[in-house]
């Protein structure tokens, strides 16, 4: 088992399921719920390295335009 990582992430107005759709295209993102609150959708994702998590961050989440905002939790247990 890897590393794994919940990330929260705040969509523009309208464009979840748009967003939901495209994470979903991330072999790496294990699940995917759409949630109410501050933060839209939550995802878990897994990866071999700690590394690879801010690359999932920094290369594809942040090229999801309608992303607006994301928070990432690793899993520390």
């Amino acid at each position: 088992m890897g590393i794994r990582a919940y990330v929260l992430i705040n969509t523009q107005i309208g464009q979840t399921q748009k967003v939901a759709e495209e994470l979903k295209k991330i072999s790496e993102v294990k699940k995917i719920d759409i949630i109410m609150g501050p933060y839209d959708i939550i995802i878990e994702i897994e990866v071999p390295t700690y590394e690879d998590i801010s690359e999932i961050l920094l290369n594809r989440l942040q090229n999801i335009p309608a992303i607006n905002h994301t928070m990432t939790c690793p899993v520390v247990g």
